[in-house]
């Protein structure tokens, strides 16, 4: 149930129009096309509610996948993306089961807060009688009620970044947290059915939703893991891979892996988060040479700086290394990180690129054009 009921916390006030555009205009720039490893949740697709799948997806079937399209359908006018979408239909699922229905928990018994009758309606059990979500007739419209949720969604701060369940919990104001989290799965799999993984919207790139750090023909000249070390001030547990082009590999274009913003410059390196929320850091450059700055949205293939040999290195090359931590795309966030694998307290959250981009369909070192270690 919507905010305002004894589920939920306080009442939102309703967004004017001049601040939902300002919203927009910020999500844009930090719409991806490299977002869930599993399924690429890029392009926001329309789908026609009449031309639904006839079988069942997911146990939902008829007007319950009339009604997820329609959901879908709101996000796109918005400028929003297939994870939006995939928010959207995850959270109609918890809140009605996909049904339009004119009724709420006040049939059970359940009052709000103040011990006021409850009031919610629709696909979103959005309370109309709070005033802020509309009327009665507007929140019984699928598709009003459907753009009211992804307004309030895009104006979460960095809602992109947050476990799904969390961004809906977020506009919903649920007493539990993480009541939307068992419709995940099945929210994608409806979504997929109906518009598929987000590649016909141009929201992914054709070699996958990452890509790579330098230009073809590099090889890997260290591995993740533990490894013996010559160089003095090594570490002996490497929570990266090494990237280099032979034989001048100094200077070489970086290019940033996926959408994202600059987060921190200094000393070595460059971190760029993802709008999933796992962190990219490209390590050894000489700052001057780095071609973005903090805050910078970016997208991905963008140049940011320049292969270097700064710090501890035997020359030059580009160390990449991938943090988990933060991240709401299940596939990146059961990858094994250092940590649990031996590795020091420094090699929390770091994952192997190697997996990191196998969970993309991809291989960051190419066997065609990329040697590996040993």
């Amino acid at each position: 149930m919507a905010e305002g009921s004894s589920k939920t916390g306080p009442i939102l006030v309703a967004v004017p129009l001049v601040v939902i555009a300002s919203v927009f205009a910020l999500v844009l720039l930090f719409m991806t096309g490299a977002g869930s490893a599993a399924a690429c949740v890029g392009g926001a697709g329309s789908v026609d509610p009449e031309k639904v799948p006839q079988e069942p997806v997911a146990s939902y079937s008829g007007d319950q996948l009339s009604n997820a399209a329609i959901i879908m359908n709101a996000a796109v006018p918005l400028g929003l993306d297939r994870q939006a979408q995939v928010i959207g239909v995850m959270t109609a699922m918890g809140e009605s089961s996909l049904r339009n229905i004119g009724y709420g928990d006040d049939i059970n018994g359940v009052t709000n807060p103040d011990g006021s009758p409850t009031c919610s309606l629709g696909l979103f059990q959005q309370q109309w009688c709070m005033g802020s979500w509309g009327t009665r007739d507007q929140v019984m419209d699928p598709t009003y009620a459907a753009t009211q949720f992804f307004t309030r969604l895009a104006a979460i701060p960095e809602w992109q970044t947050l476990k799904p369940t969390i961004a809906a919990h977020k506009v919903q104001r649920n007493a539990d947290p993480f009541h939307y989290e068992r419709f995940l799965d099945a929210a994608d799999q409806v979504v997929t059915a109906l518009a598929g993984d987000g590649t016909a919207s141009g929201g992914c790139a054709a070699t996958g939703e990452v890509v790579y750090p330098l230009s073809p023909g590099y090889n890997m000249t260290s591995d993740y893991g533990p490894r013996p070390v010559t160089i003095p001030g090594a570490s002996s547990w490497h929570p990266a891979v090494d990237l280099q082009h032979w034989p001048n590999p100094c200077g070489d274009q970086i290019y940033s892996i996926s959408d994202g913003t600059v987060t921190y410059i200094g000393g070595i390196q460059v971190t760029i988060k993802a709008p999933d929320g796992w962190s990219a850091s490209y390590l050894h450059v000489t700052l001057s040479d780095v071609s973005v700055a903090v805050g910078d949205p970016i997208t991905a293939g963008q140049p940011i700086a320049l292969v270097g040999n700064e710090g501890v290195s035997g020359g030059c090359h580009l160390d990449l290394r991938i943090n988990k931590e933060g991240t709401a795309d299940s596939a990146i966030a059961g990858l094994t990180a250092g940590e649990d694998l031996g590795g020091p307290p420094s090699t929390h959250g770091f994952v192997n690129p190697v997996d990191f981009y196998k969970a993309f369909g991809m291989e960051i070192c190419p066997p065609d054009s990329c040697r590996m270690p040993g």
